[in-house]
């Protein structure tokens, strides 16, 4: 078996109709915030969904995928921090306001509203004391050597696995971004916090890698070094690739995060007169 090169993409059917019927979906939000409002969702929105289900399908779709079950420790850690740390939080900024709550067929939307069935369970999920511990145990919980490795093995524990890390990820960072201004506002100083204290869970796994003499994964000493890099400077990459986007993603949400805090009172208003715009048309 010879290492894949990033020209050997794989097909899977489920992913691509999973991803082509998000972007089915997305598209019939827009219209329909388009005929509301009269006026088109921007770039600033569409530009982050559709990256977001891009990252997915690279994370799942590309070689980075085989490379991540069949030969480096390093793809595989990138792999999940993409499905956990960069699509949610891309997919979230293209859902923000007025996407989502003009964009969803009203039936929807009652049901996702905080009095809705759906929309109670959501609101206990982002919840701080629920959304930061579920994500950080999910992400420690994956990475125990023996679990990990298992994992590796057994594809569809593997489909679960990644399933966890993107809905976790997904919660906390709705609970970071909070994309709805109507909805429950943490001041920004919390919503920074909560990106520190996640950054903090993540470094109990990047740091390690990155600096320990010895390996902790037997399965990826075991597979064959088709790149040319040791079982070490694989885990030490590892660790230090997770690190390296850990840190880049903290410094972007910082400043999202920052910046969002300044202008959520206007965007507020701007989101209750397109509500009051929709009942009149409704």
């Amino acid at each position: 078996m010879s290492a894949p090169s990033w020209g050997s993409w794989s097909f899977v059917p489920l992913l691509w109709v999973g991803l082509l019927a998000a972007g089915v979906w997305y598209v019939s939000m827009l219209r329909r915030v388009h005929r509301v409002t009269g006026e088109p969702v921007g770039p600033g929105h569409w530009i982050f969904y559709f990256s977001g289900l891009g990252v997915i399908l690279v994370a799942l779709g590309s070689p980075l995928n085989t490379m991540a079950v069949h030969w480096l420790l390093m793809a595989h850690m990138i792999q999940h921090t993409l499905l956990s740390d960069i699509a949610p939080p891309l997919i979230i900024l293209g859902l923000r306001a007025p996407v989502l709550p003009l964009g969803l067929p009203r039936p929807m939307l009652k049901r996702l509203a905080h009095r809705g069935t759906l929309g109670r369970v959501w609101n206990v999920a982002t919840k701080p004391w629920v959304a930061l511990p579920v994500w950080s145990a999910t992400l420690i919980f994956w990475s125990i050597p023996s679990v990990f490795d298992f994992t590796v093995r057994h594809q569809l524990l593997h489909n679960f696995e990644h399933l966890t890390l993107f809905y976790t990820g997904f919660a906390l960072w709705w609970l970071i971004i909070t994309p709805l201004p109507s909805e429950r506002r943490e001041p920004g100083m919390a919503r920074l916090l909560y990106v520190g204290f996640s950054r903090g869970a993540s470094a109990l796994i990047c740091l390690p890698l990155t600096f320990l003499s010895s390996t902790l994964y037997p399965l990826y000493v075991a597979f064959p070094r088709g790149y040319g890099i040791s079982a070490i400077t694989d885990q030490r990459l590892a660790g230090a690739s997770m690190c390296f986007i850990e840190f880049l993603v903290f410094g972007i949400a910082m400043a999202v995060v920052f910046i969002d805090a300044l202008g959520r009172e206007e965007r507020a208003d701007a989101l209750a007169d397109l509500a009051a715009q929709r009942e009149r048309l409704a």
